[in-house]
């Protein structure tokens, strides 16, 4: 069932004859009124009414609409119709009925303008305000059968909406990579064991796509000897290819792979390596129709490196963040890659020295600005920072972004749309329990209030994800406690309108739902996956916001 997020109304601009429009000899007519010759009524034509069905459509559907116009002196009249900016006429032009097509977004309102003519050149104008739907959740779906756990699920969605979802899953004896991918108007597919090799336990898979659809997976394995880092590539008709090794580096464990994916099909993927002494941060490039090639250090600091991210933008240009150890503190690091350079000199990006900063996230807009957000401690809580790159500019002074002194903000998260507005959203401590934050960054205008996004306080609210549309909506999910067992929720922020009210997506109340990851695509559908159990094991759940 679909929500009802606007006032949506059929109104009529009564307008008669233009003033530049001449009526029959000796008729007065006047802009905005119809003329009278004597006590016959209007010279010009009237419009009585018009009708629209439906007045609330699908986003991307169609709406029929009427207008009922008279001439009070019987002569023959024509219809020019025109569209709101994103509607369109498909059918009917020319005649007193139309078929509009809503654009494909939420929650907007459009319309049709009519102008009715008669042979005398005099008219009259009349608009239709037709409205789109809010989105909602569907309800939960289970996306895999296996025999064991099934843990960690990521999602990546492409601009027409399909989706792939990854996650690892036992089967008695090891760990293995599945996948499983959903196709609008189809749903999920079967779920697929996309590597085979079965010396060790293969773990926390993530997963990028471009716009064409092709995907790319990457995740660490054990070979009996040490970790190492695994990819596959989904090419669409084609399906999975071979899992394969994309570093050689055998000095120590590899760990914690990221990627991301240009619209080109190009990838970077990165990931912390052993060298047997320290941890340091790796990377390598995939190039459709080269491949992978060699694994790079992309760092080169006296401390271990941890926990790299990593955002590409449509020209290739790619930003990974790490913390790292400068033997007092971790302090956050990023460096940048540019197609035909490569990587440059990796960069402190924040200098506050009171204590450790950690974990940090990065988005990147199509422009190649980038902001970058983690959480820090000034030794008595930890709170959530942020740092903006701007290219030919560089690294900008890292910022509080929330001031609640209550208890320890931790795990940020950000999204960033197209204009470079960004969204980020944590985890927040008040004193009782856990709740989920978020703050607004606009360019020209900097970080808003920071905004408690849900108000139940059953229980702590933990691991918030967030998802950014191009038209600047976004979608935060995170798992809460009710008092008796944790479940999935969710909330929306519209630009103009803000965060909604949070909501609970799945409604399983068999064993509790733990971190949900969201995808959402240019149209504003998202696709939210998490881990959940049936009272005997974890299975992968999935629901969209369609």
């Amino acid at each position: 069932m679909k929500r009802l997020g606007l006032f949506v109304f059929v109104s009529l601009l009564m307008v008669g004859m233009l003033s530049s429009c001449k009526g029959p000899a000796g008729a007065p007519g006047a802009a905005g009124t119809a003329g009278d010759k004597g006590d016959t009524g209007p010279t010009g034509p009237v419009i009585n009414s018009m009708s629209v069905f439906p007045i609330l459509v699908e986003k991307g559907g169609n709406a029929t609409v009427k207008v009922n116009a008279k001439s009070y002196t019987n002569l023959a009249l024509s219809y020019s119709w025109s569209a709101t900016p994103g509607w369109t006429i498909t059918v009917g032009q020319g005649t007193d009925t139309v078929t509009v097509q809503a654009p494909l977004l939420f929650n907007v309102v459009g319309g049709v303008t009519v102008t009715v003519t008669d042979t005398n050149s005099m008219s009259a104008t009349g608009f239709a305000s037709i409205g789109t739907a809010d989105g909602d959740w569907n309800i939960a779906t289970l996306i895999e059968t296996g025999a064991g756990d099934a843990l960690n699920p990521q999602v990546a969605t492409d601009p027409n909406g399909n989706a792939i979802a990854v996650w690892y899953q036992v089967d008695v004896t090891r760990n293995s990579i599945w996948a499983n991918r959903y196709v609008p108007g189809t749903g999920w597919g079967t779920a697929q064991l996309i590597e085979t090799d079965n010396t060790g336990d293969a773990l926390y898979p993530q997963v990028g796509i471009d716009p064409n659809g092709n995907a790319i997976a990457v995740w660490y394995q054990f070979d009996g000897t040490r970790n190492s880092i695994w990819a596959n590539r989904y090419v669409p008709g084609t399906g999975w290819g071979t899992a394969q090794l994309i570093e050689t580096d055998n000095a120590g464990d590899a760990s914690g792979p990221q990627v991301a994916i240009d619209p080109n099909g190009n990838a970077i993927a990165v990931w912390e390596q052993s060298d047997g002494t320290r941890y340091n941060i790796w990377a390598n490039r995939y190039v459709p129709g080269t491949g992978w090639g060699t694994a790079q250090l992309i760092e080169t600091g006296a401390g271990a490196a941890l926990n790299p991210q990593v955002a590409i933008d449509p020209n290739g240009n790619a930003i990974a963040v790490w913390y790292q150890s400068d033997g007092t503190r971790y302090n956050i690091w990023a460096n940048r890659y540019v197609p035909g350079t490569g990587w440059g000199s990796a960069q402190l990006i924040e200098t506050d020295n009171a204590e450790s900063a950690y974990s940090p996230q990065v988005a990147i807009d199509p422009n190649g600005n980038a902001i970058a957000v983690w959480y820090q401690s000034d030794n008595t809580r930890y709170n959530i920072w942020a740092n903006r790159y701007v290219p030919g500019t560089g690294w900008g002074t890292a910022q509080l972004i929330e001031t609640d002194n209550s208890g320890d903000a931790s795990h940020p998260q950000v999204g960033i749309d197209p204009n470079g507005n960004a969204i980020a959203v944590w985890e927040q401590y008040d004193g009782t329990r856990f709740n989920i934050w978020a703050n607004r960054y606009v360019p020209g205008t900097g970080w808003g209030t920071a905004q408690l996004i849900e108000t139940d306080n059953a229980g702590d609210a933990d691991a918030p994800q967030v998802g950014i549309d191009p038209n600047g909506n976004a979608i935060a999910v995170w798992y809460k406690w009710d008092g008796t067992r944790y479940n999935i929720w969710a909330n929306r922020y519209v630009p103009g309108t803000g965060w909604g009210t949070a909501q609970l997506i799945e409604t399983d109340n068999t064993g509790d739902a733990y971190y949900p990851q969201v995808a959402i695509d240019p149209n504003g559908n998202a696709i939210a996956v998490w881990r959940q159990s049936d009272g005997a094991r974890s299975n992968i759940w999935a629901n969209r916001f369609e």
